[in-house]
């Protein structure tokens, strides 16, 4: 295993790629929408049809690429990394949703075959860019704070009937970054954070409004 080293003797900084970055190289977390609006369908009887169950609306998030460089002592670090993340809604039982002149509508899900529908969520992918600021050695303990922006690169929605049968609707209105805030505590190789995402998911008029919170562990 390579593990180099580039000491900047002006700076004192250290330079590695061995692992001591509080960014995990992987992440699972569990959604909670909050703020949750529906100020695009005035005119339409929609519900507040953007309910997800929580405990099963999961984040993902595996971080390929990682950069981090420390003081001499180990004390206080600067991490990035660069990775794909996978944010999966579920929705409530019997109802999907489908675009109606750009704008997401939900519906009320048909039999396929006679099989009624198992479950249905949505699902975004994105490219995932994290830095966080920390204090202490994440092999031993630290905390961290820092950010995020994800590029949306593919958001569906996914039907699973009993049978097997499954189906898709991609390219939904969302916006293109979603940025937010991370706090997270780290020790021995192992973290739990909690992010809060400011940024709207769906863009203006097209969507809900919906801010969303994520607890997870690294």
């Amino acid at each position: 295993k390579l593990t180099p080293c580039i000491n900047v003797s002006k700076t004192k900084l250290y330079v590695w790629t061995n692992g001591i970055s509080s960014i995990p190289t992987l992440e699972l977390g569990w959604n909670v929408l909050s703020n949750v609006g529906y100020n695009a369908y005035a005119d339409a009887s929609v519900g507040n049809f953007f309910q997800i169950r929580e405990w099963k609306s999961m984040q993902v998030t595996v971080n390929l690429l990682n950069f981090n460089a420390y003081n001499k002592l180990r004390k206080v670090g600067f991490s990035a990394a660069l990775g794909i993340r996978s944010n999966a809604y579920r929705l409530s039982s019997g109802q999907s949703w489908q675009k109606v002149d750009g704008v997401i509508m939900p519906y009320e899900i048909e039999p396929y075959n006679g099989r009624s529908s198992k479950k249905s969520k949505f699902n975004i992918a994105s490219l995932h860019i994290p830095m966080e600021l920390t204090f202490g050695n994440p092999r031993r303990f630290a905390f961290s704070v820092g950010g995020y922006a994800d590029l949306v690169m593919n958001s569906h929605t996914k039907i699973k009937y009993h049978g097997g049968h499954k189906e898709k609707v991609h390219n939904f209105p969302t916006n293109f970054i979603q940025a937010g805030a991370t706090a997270r505590v780290s020790f021995h190789d192992f973290s739990i954070f909690c992010s809060y995402q400011p940024t709207q998911i769906f863009k203006t008029g097209r969507g809900p409004e919906a801010q969303q919170w994520t607890i997870g562990i690294g």
